[in-house]
């Protein structure tokens, strides 16, 4: 198999998507650090597992894939397992988000990565078993298994840049190196994979990766248009907490006394000691 039959490019385009999936997905993980309900927690981390592992994972693999040839003959793929990979790689990420949690401790942000890993694995599986030639294609589970391995690493490491970070810059070099490990998997994964060519056998079943590419990268570019706009124009609550200690250290509920430090504050004096 010819990884590169359209140039380098295709890699260059790869690496642009996955890292610009998984940097918004960071963003939308950073965000809902800050949300105040758990139900706006959920859908930004939904937003962020769109975006990574819909965009940052498997549209960046569905990109390196273009360019794949043979020899002799088309290559072709079932769409319906493409379909499935995608859906679990969005799963598996959402999965990792919320095993992790918003107070992560070491467990968590493996346990998280594991699953995450895993779900990852089974996504490039997936795609790789989506090959039609024609012939047969085999693919080597060892392979597959390092790739699965290389997927649980990059997804801690992933995770656990979640939970270390609030500014964006480190989260935007995190985000680089996941886009790395992305194309590591996928060409250690499709090192695997090996064609038999037969011209007796007729043509392969499936459709052309290109005929799809517009759509998908439309709907691809859409899906981070959405969680970019709303990040841009989601308030700062970064002082939400302790605005809110300050009021009701300033403001206490009926039967209860004000502390002198709350009433400083409130009068914006600074504390007077109490003999």
């Amino acid at each position: 198999m010819n990884y590169f039959t359209m140039g380098y490019w295709v890699l260059g385009l790869a690496l642009g998507v996955s890292a610009a999936g998984a940097v918004v997905g960071l963003a939308c993980v950073r965000q809902s650090t800050l949300s105040v309900t758990a139900r706006f927690r959920m859908v930004w981390l939904t937003a962020a597992a769109v975006s990574i592992g819909g965009v940052g994972t498997w549209l960046a693999v569905y990109v390196t894939m273009l360019g794949v040839g043979v020899s002799s003959g088309e290559i072709r793929y079932d769409i319906a397992r493409m379909v499935v990979a995608t859906a679990v790689a969005v799963a598996a990420v959402l999965a990792g988000l919320v095993i992790t949690g918003k107070v992560s401790t070491l467990v968590r942000v493996i346990s998280g990565g594991v699953v995450m890993g895993l779900g990852i694995g089974i996504m490039h599986l997936l795609a790789m078993g989506a090959i039609r030639v024609q012939g047969s294609v085999d693919v080597n589970i060892w392979m597959s298994l390092s790739a699965g391995a290389l997927a649980v690493a990059a997804s801690i490491g992933v995770l656990w840049a979640t939970t270390r970070f609030q500014a964006m810059l480190p989260l935007a070099g995190a985000a680089a190196l996941y886009a790395l490990a992305v194309t590591a998997i996928h060409y250690l994964g499709q090192a695997g994979v090996h064609v038999h060519l037969d011209t007796a056998v007729g043509q392969p079943d499936g459709d052309d990766l290109f005929t799809l590419f517009v759509p998908v990268f439309v709907v691809g570019t859409l899906s981070l248009a959405v969680p970019i706009t709303a990040v841009l124009v989601a308030p700062d609550r970064t002082g939400t907490t302790r605005s809110r200690q300050l009021a009701q250290a300033a403001n206490p509920p009926a039967g209860q006394t004000a502390s002198p430090a709350g009433k400083a504050r409130s009068a914006g004096r600074a504390p007077q000691p109490v003999s």
